[in-house]
């Protein structure tokens, strides 16, 4: 026996299996297509009658009743069948055709659709016998095409997770890769598990470049030559475009007005008077710019932040903001602009890693923990600054603590980290060891760590402790002291906490002129270091303020995803959790001012106070480091 298993198979069996009954099915095709090979011996035919998958078929397409009995489709009536076919094909019928040459005209491809008119409709129409045939023709292609599948909406199920056809199609033009996780498999809050189960995030591929020669020009120690090269290439490029810019005699007076209008706005706001702060949000859109000078870039993400709250979408708009993927690439691109620009990345880096070796002396074990590790860009220097140590290099360990990522791969950028330290160590020939942990930091336990005694440890966290959550009405049992009070109880030799400067108040209006203030100076120092048209300066202000804007104007109590401090609080803060500071090096703040001066605008500073290293621009300190140890025995 021989069965032709293509598509045009199929339409003729359906309307042949709809109009005949199981038991005279195969003598009629026999009769009517005499030449074909589908010849069968009754041994053969028994069994064919007797498979389940045939019956189930033949029951699915018999299940609509059949008023009319059609049989013997010979001579004209063939013709009349198999005309419909060359009609929806868009070719003429021929004069002598047999029934096999229809067959190869008919082998449809995977994107061919077919038409099917309404059957009550040409029932209507059509009353002889010859279009009672085509319509059977037509009642059996539909009932054969529910039986197929529909490419168009043809899905892939993974572990409760569908991809669409035209998902996988972008991703193989793209070069994303897309992948499932299962609900336990994941850190995430409950709120990004609903992000990542209503939107299929893209992740960018691992294999993209660990290491370039941009990032080793960024994070690896060269002579000052260098490095004054590139800032001073920066610098001359910022003079040639103010030279170029025409002066705007009124400039002060609009940054003033439109400062005016977001104040205006925010209070509206808080006054539930609606109306009026859509006409301020109004005015306020029209004077602000995406590309225009530094206020008016900021005011385009306050007045997104204010939009937001007034809509009530606050949490929302944040956690879009926050989930939004980075390729490495591009956040190189944008770490290598700030270290050009700017020197505060360079001092703070330098700074913590000095005061670590000399911390370290002569160990021959260190391991660091480090407490909001990132992309790592601290530890490449020091890297290279142990393997020029006397003695030979020590067994280097670090642990890299961070919150786990929006998306299918919560612990994906730490694993990544691991592989650029470890390509770093071995090309300076550093054992090294890197253990990964993607969680929050409320839940980090000693044991998480792997402390050994034989190790001399350091503990750092860099710019990240004002996300830990700070309840002041539990105390001692906030979760922010608690963290505090882990670091302290792991007896490190030397606490490295590096904070942003700045508080913001519980209460709208007064946190709303903080944050306006705030930004304002450092949107004033990009717009003065980075020329505007820069897109590693928009993925500055994108990536890296507007989602701390948003979360501070749109969101309210709990909702407050990061919680700063200034440098006083903080001090006040580690003595309670009995930390006691260290001193800091005379001749580390020395070469920490050498870098300042090497190249970079009159506007930075360094200065010291009570035991904490200030980084500032133009009178308003930014960041602070200081070095603190355990007093508990």
């Amino acid at each position: 026996m021989a069965l032709n298993k293509g598509s045009n198979s199929c339409l003729f069996l359906s309307d042949f299996i709809s109009n005949n009954s199981e038991a005279n099915l195969f003598q009629n095709f026999s009769e009517m297509y005499p030449n074909s090979n589908f010849a069968l011996n009754p041994q053969e035919k028994g069994e064919i009658l007797s498979d389940p998958t045939f019956n189930y078929i033949s029951r699915c397409l018999l299940e609509e009743d059949v008023e009319e009995d059609i049989s013997g489709y010979e001579g004209a009536a063939l013709k009349n069948m198999e005309k419909p076919f060359y009609d929806i094909l868009g070719e003429k019928y021929p004069p002598s055709q047999d029934s096999k040459l229809l067959s190869s005209q008919l082998n449809l491809n995977p994107n061919f659709t077919i038409s099917i008119p309404n059957f009550s409709d040409n029932l209507k129409q059509h009353t002889t016998i010859e279009s009672l045939i085509d319509i059977e023709f037509q009642r059996g292609v539909e009932e054969g095409m529910k039986l197929l599948p529909n490419l168009n909406k043809l899905s892939i199920d993974g572990e409760g997770s569908k991809i669409s056809l035209d998902a996988r199609k972008k991703r193989h033009n793209d070069s994303l890769e897309f992948k499932l996780i299962e609900d336990k498999a994941s850190n995430l809050s409950d709120l990004n598990l609903l992000e990542v189960r209503d939107c299929k995030i893209p992740v960018f591929s691992c294999e993209e470049t660990i290491r370039d020669e941009m990032l080793d020009k960024s994070l690896l120690n060269h002579e000052d030559s260098y490095a004054r090269k590139e800032i001073l290439s920066l610098r001359g490029i910022m003079e040639l475009k103010e030279k170029s810019c025409i002066k705007n005699q009124n400039q002060d007076d609009h940054h003033t007005n439109l400062r005016a209008l977001l104040i205006s706005c925010a209070e509206a706001i808080s006054m539930d008077n609606n109306t009026i702060a859509g006409e301020l949000l109004n005015e306020i859109r029209m004077q602000a710019s995406p590309t225009g000078d530094g206020i008016q870039r900021l005011a385009c993400i306050l007045a997104d932040g204010l939009e937001a709250r007034l809509a009530g979408s606050g949490s929302a708009t944040y956690h879009r903001l926050v989930t939004r993927q980075l390729s490495t690439a591009d956040f190189l691109n944008a770490f290598h602009v700030c270290i050009r620009a700017s020197p505060m990345i360079r001092v703070s880096y330098h700074f913590a890693n000095m005061s670590i070796l000399n911390a370290a002396g002569t160990a021959s074990k260190i391991h660091i923990v480090d407490i909001g590790i990132s992309y790592g860009f601290q530890w490449p220097s020091l890297i290279q600054a142990l393997a020029k140590r006397k003695g030979g290099p020590p067994n280097l360990r670090i642990t890299g603590i961070d919150w786990p990522q929006p998306g299918f791969r919560p612990a994906e950028r730490i694993k990544e980290t691991g592989r650029r330290l470890e390509a770093y160590a071995q090309e300076f020939k550093v054992p090294f060891e890197y253990q990964g942990t993607a969680t929050q930091w409320e839940s980090i336990c000693i044991a998480d760590l792997s402390i050994n005694n034989d190790e001399l440890l350091i503990v750092n966290s860099m710019y990240g402790l004002s996300r830990v959550r700070d309840e002041p009405l539990l105390g001692k049992n906030s979760p922010r002291n608690q963290l505090l009070k882990l670091i302290q109880e792991t007896k490190a030799k030397v606490f490295v906490q590096g904070i942003f400067n700045v508080s913001f108040s519980p209460f709208f209006i007064t946190r709303f002129r903080k944050v306006l203030l705030h930004y304002s100076k450092l949107f004033d120092m990009l717009d003065t270091l980075i020329p505007r048209d820069y897109k590693s300066r928009e993925l500055i202000e994108r990536t890296f303020y507007s989602p701390c804007i948003i979360n501070q104007i749109a969101c309210e109590g709990s909702e407050l995803a990061v919680r700063p401090e200034t440098y006083k609080q903080w001090h006040k803060r580690d003595l309670q959790a009995s930390f006691q500071p260290l001193p800091v090096d005379p001749s580390v703040v020395e070469e920490c001012q050498n870098i300042v001066r090497n190249g970079y605008t009159e506007g930075f500073f360094i200065e010291m106070d009570n035991h904490w290293l200030l980084q500032g621009w133009k009178g308003s300190i930014n960041y602070a480091i200081s070095l603190w140890k355990s007093q508990v025995e």
